[in-house]
């Protein structure tokens, strides 16, 4: 019995890590397209270009991963609006505007 919890307890631990690899990968790639995009990348009423926009999610991305337990999580909580005045960002290509939410969503269907 011990060594069907132990088997359990291992493949629990490695289904953990696998999520955890998926989620930073993910990550990692909606930074890497923002960073990529001519589209300007509205915060807090200041427009930013999608370089900017990047190193500015790197950085909330570095403080929060510890916390953060799937993709649509950093979407939600970390991507998509400050964590001071709770606005939502926002993102303007080819003259269209939509939430950061909306938009790194349907980044992540393109991958």
């Amino acid at each position: 019995m011990r060594a069907v919890y132990t088997t359990l307890m291992i493949a629990g631990s490695l289904f953990s890590m696998g999520a955890i690899a998926s989620t930073e990968q993910d990550v990692q790639y909606l930074i890497n397209q923002m960073h990529q995009s001519d589209c300007v990348f509205v915060r807090n009423g200041h427009r930013h270009s999608g370089e900017e926009a990047a190193k500015h999610l790197t950085r909330k991305w570095d403080y929060a991963k510890d916390d953060i337990t799937s993709t649509q999580v950093f979407i939600d909580e970390v991507a998509s609006k400050s964590w001071f005045t709770g606005t939502p960002y926002h993102v303007i290509c080819q003259g269209q505007q939509d939430t950061s939410a909306n938009w790194l969503t349907q980044q992540l269907k393109l991958r």
